[in-house]
Order: structure tokens, then sequence, then C-alpha cells
């Protein structure tokens, strides 16, 4: 049996052969006598529902509440943003390019997302190289000054001298280039309602007259940033798409499944100090009978707005989790129509009322996510639920002094849930041999479950399954057995139930094997 089969195919293959006696302790009798039968306990165990899981791994996938009921979890991640994508915007308007001095108060060329105001932004590295060519017989002194650009408290000013010119050749030159300026722990505050960082110069010959430079110009380089506050804008995060694969249906062949609580969380980790809101394109869930259907509800028109960290919260992360039930949404609907996946498509919109008068933070740590959380737990109803699977056998180690079986089972069902199976016997080329019952035979009987859905008795099933010799013969060659499931929930799925992990099945059953001496 696969790690991948569903959940009720796992239960009614694993209840049903769990303990199986080795053939070979049948082969190795001696002295028999002729057409003697011999009687074979070949099971006898109870197995619960968190054994069956447990022997296959399939755990993994689970988690089991504080009443005991079962929930199938599926996860996917929907948007993962870091400051970098915001941030980098800014470096590259600056970093390495040459910003030339034409007059005595620029602008710097500073790109921001459209609307956005900065109130600050904080330097943790970068390089300031800046030159000038002196045109004046006379010696000249120039002070730079970054009236938005604070070293120690202070406006920024950097000074540098150039000698007279002669007349001949180039132009007195003045540069730092081998001793650029480390921008790191500098910091921007920029002017109110301006986003701009400005730069003046000043240029002073030796007699005292003020002139302007000849030639001149700066050039910013290996920027990064640490902390940037103010308004950001409003603008559209992708958060791109992805597909969430819900293997509970795999072998589902068809009959109905209901889930009466499942849910869908979006969960949101967020140390951005930005309102953030969820812009959800897409959320459609596949089903095993090609249906495509839509999640609605108030949190997919309105968005989500993420809780977020204030100014004075610098380095917090919020974590918040938004549930899609089926009071907000109509998710029972869509994850009870037999989901096989679910595919979205989610973005983000910083500042989404675009109010200038929130004002924002993000730090070189910033980041947010949100992941998808898909909950199924095993509460609701089923009817005529029917999956399948196929487990290897090996009868020929009974020999061929084995000529006819007679199987009795008998099951004490803690479950409110009934279980019918049908088998085929199948030879090493898939071929039908022959079936495990007449027709489709239930197996196992619900137990009769109260109010809430939980059993309150124990049912017991007796059955028998002969082997004459010619059907014997038959299915000796068998390599493998399909096994078809069928299950209904207690009331004919007219009522809700619960599946408890510790709730589970016992059986017994035994064989009376006839066997020839040689």
């Amino acid at each position: 049996m696969t790690q991948k089969s569903t959940f009720f195919t796992l239960l009614a293959v694993a209840f049903f052969f769990t303990g199986c006696q080795d053939f070979e302790d049948l082969s190795s009798i001696d002295g028999a006598r002729y057409d003697a039968e011999y009687a074979f306990p070949i099971v006898n165990s109870r197995l619960s529902i968190r054994d069956a899981l447990e022997s296959t791994g399939d755990l993994a996938a689970l988690y089991i509440d504080e009443e005991g009921v079962i929930h199938f979890e599926y996860r996917g991640d929907i948007i993962a943003q870091n400051s970098d994508t915001l941030f980098a915007r800014i470096n590259e308007s600056l970093n390495g390019q040459p910003i030339p001095l034409f007059a005595q108060r620029i602008g710097l060329p500073l790109k921001t997302a459209e609307g956005a105001e900065f109130d600050r932004l904080k330097i943790k590295q970068g390089q300031l190289v800046w030159a000038f060519q002196n045109a004046h017989p006379e010696p000249v002194t120039v002070t730079l000054t970054f009236p938005d650009l604070y070293k120690d408290g202070e406006p920024l000013q950097l000074t540098g001298s150039a000698a007279g010119y002669d007349g001949e050749g180039t132009l007195s030159p003045y540069t730092n280039i081998f001793n650029p300026f480390n921008l790191a722990g500098t910091e921007i505050i920029t002017a109110q309602g301006t986003d701009s960082i400005y730069v003046e110069y000043e240029l002073i010959r030796e007699g005292g007259q003020e002139d302007t430079i000849a030639f001149g110009g700066i050039n910013l380089s290996d920027l990064a940033f640490s902390y940037m506050e103010g308004y950001f804008g409003t603008e559209v995060q992708a958060g791109g798409r992805d597909t969430i694969i819900i293997d509970f249906f795999d072998d589902w062949v068809k009959g109905d499944i209901y889930f009466a609580d499942p849910t869908v969380t979006f969960r949101v980790e967020n140390s951005f100090g930005i309102p953030t809101r969820s812009r959800v394109n897409l959320f459609n869930v596949f089903t095993v009978r090609g249906e495509t259907l839509p999640l609605e509800g108030e949190l997919i028109d309105n968005g989500i707005d993420f809780v977020y960290p204030g100014l004075d919260e610098v380095g917090e992360t919020y974590v918040e989790r938004y549930v899609f039930n089926k009071d907000n949404s109509n998710i029972d609907e869509i994850l009870g129509a037999g989901p096989l996946a679910i595919d979205y498509d989610v973005d983000a919109i910083t500042h989404p009322d675009s109010n200038r008068n929130i004002r924002g933070f993000l730090t070189d740590s910033s980041s947010y996510q949100v992941d998808v959380e898909v909950d199924l737990p095993l509460y609701g109803s089923a009817v005529d639920f029917l999956s399948q699977d196929t487990i290897d056998l090996s009868l020929g180690e009974l020999g061929q002094e084995v000529y006819k079986a007679e199987f009795k089972m008998v099951t004490q069902n803690e479950l409110p849930l009934n279980v019918s199976i049908q088998g085929y016997f199948l030879d090493e080329q898939g071929v039908v041999l022959d079936s495990l019952f007449t027709g489709e035979q239930l197996i196992m009987e619900g137990a009769a479950a109260d109010d809430n859905g939980i059993s309150t008795n124990i049912a017991e099933k007796v059955t028998f399954i002969d082997y004459p010799e010619d059907r014997f013969d038959r299915i000796r060659p068998a390599a493998s057995m399909h096994i078809v499931a069928t299950f209904t929930t207690t009331g004919e799925g007219a009522k809700n139930v619960k599946l408890l992990a510790d709730q589970g099945v016992e059986v017994k059953i035994g064989a009376i094997f006839g066997r020839r001496s040689e």
C-alpha cells in the first residue's frame, strides 16, 4: 500500500489485514493426514486510528486536537517580502550615478514610489566621492553642505581646496577619490513636505571672493540602508501564485464526504511598520468532479489588514491569524466537494487608504510572510464514499497441499463508520482471478453516535468467507489484491460524526485450511 493512500482505504486495509500470520507456518506442518483440517487464529488484535496512521508514517500531515479529533493539514506560502525591494529603488537612483554640480543648490535624484514622503533614512554603509576643478588663477576652497544629511546630529559638511590655475594644461583639480567619505552612521532627515536630498556648495577664492565651480560632481557608491520612515505611497507588492495539493482524495472513486467545520487560515507574520492590506486576485478549489469553485467571503472582498508595529515598536514582529470558516465564507461548500488542489494568487498593497497622516517605517530586517493553512477535521458525514488501493499477496507460500480455506472475521467497532469491502485477486499481469466476496460485503458496522457526533457503543459484526477447492485453486496464483472500500457514517450520513484518534476496531480472524498429505 502506498504512503499516499486515502485515509479511509488505509483504515480498511489496516484493520482487515493487520496481524496476519505468515503462511509459511502452515506449510511447515509435518505428518499431515489426507484431507486434514487445521484451524488457525490469524488475527486477534485491536487497532486504533492513531495506530493505523503511525504504522504508515502518515501522521506527518496530521494533528490531533484536545478532544481527540484528527485534523488533516495542508500548507502553502502566499507572500514573502522583505525591505530590500523597497530600499533597492533608492539605491538604484543614487548608487554609482555621477551627479554633476551644475548649480550651487541641487536636489539629488532620489527615486521613490509615487507620492511617497520620507522623513528619515539611516545609512548603514556607503561611500561619497566628490571632485571639482578650479579655473581661477588663485587657490580656492570649496565647502560642500548637505542640509538634509546629518552626521553626529549636524548637517554634513565637506571641504576641499585646489591650487590656482596658471592658464596652461588642465584645470587645477580636487578629489577625495583615494580617501572617500564613509557614510555609515549618517542619517537623512528630509524637509517637511519633500522627499528630496539637497546638496549646496560654496567656492571662496583666496581673496575672499565667492564664485562658482567650473566643473564638479558627486558619486555615491556601496549604499545600504538600515531604517526608513515616512509615508511610503500606495503601491502593490506582488505576492505571486501558488498551488496546494490535497491528497486526501487521491484514491477517490465516487461518493460524497462533507467536512462540517473546515477552515482556511491566513497566518500573517509582519515586522513592516507600514499599513498593508491583502488583495486576493483568485482563490479557487479544484474538485474531483472537475469543478472550479471560488472562495467567497468578506475577507476576500475587502482584503485583510495586516497588524503592524508602530513607530515606537521598531524591531517587533506581529503574528495574526485570519480564519475563513463556514460562518464568514463558503469554505464548507467548496472543501466539502472533494478538493484536489487550491490555486491562489494574492498580492499586498502598502498604504491602501492613501492616508498621508499615517507614517510608517522599514528596517533592513523588516519582512512579512503570509502562509495559508488548510484544516480538514474528521468531523462530518460520508455517504457511499468509495476509495481503492492494491496490496501484495503471496498465497503460493501455502504450498500445493493446501486446497481450501474458510475464514471467520469478528469486528468490534468503536467508530461511527460503516465499512464495506470488496477485493479482487490479481495475477502478476493484473488479470482478475476471483473476488474476495460474491458481492460488496459490510465488514464493520458503525457504532451509534450521540448529538455531539461521538460514538456511544461498540458495534459487533461477524463475517464468513468460504473458499472451497475450486475457488481456492483460482486465487492460488494471486500476486496482489485490489481493495475497494465504501464508507458511510452512522445514520446513513444524515448526521455529522467525529472520528477520534484513539477509537478503533478489534478484529479477530480465524481460518480453517484443508491440507492433503503429499
